[in-house]
């Protein structure tokens, strides 16, 4: 006596689920390749390097907004500071910015656009 059975399970996967997960993938790394080509380029010290004679001006960003530069307790306004940069540089001089974390970013990209306009190095560091 053969019993046949009518409810067979159909052991297959479905590829529309697959083929979505694939588009979605595409999309992101295409979005994030354009993203990381509008970058700014950084140069990285090497490994081993010589110590730098140069000059470092100290210039903090406080919670603010308000630019100090090398310990000096009096503040600078966001006008004032590229002419106070320009005169406390010496050549070959090195811009060592340090931000709060309460600060807004446009103060610190303000600072880095001075730093690019005048072809001086900058180094970025935490808050003090």
């Amino acid at each position: 006596m053969k019993f046949r059975s009518e409810n067979k399970i159909k052991i297959e996967g479905g590829m529309s689920s697959m083929t979505d997960l694939v588009f979605l993938l595409l999309i992101f790394f295409i979005v994030i390749s354009t993203m990381i080509s509008a970058g700014v380029n950084i140069d990285v010290p090497k490994k081993g390097g010589a110590k730098s004679n140069s000059e470092i001006l100290k210039v903090n960003i406080n919670d603010k907004n308000e630019y100090f530069i090398n310990d000096n307790k009096n503040p600078i306004s966001s006008e004032g500071i590229k002419k106070a940069i320009l005169t406390n540089l010496g050549r070959d001089s090195i811009i060592s910015l340090y931000g709060s974390d309460e600060s807004s970013w446009e103060a610190s990209v303000y600072v880095i656009d001075i730093a690019k306009q005048n072809e001086i190095k900058i180094s970025l560091n935490g808050a003090k």
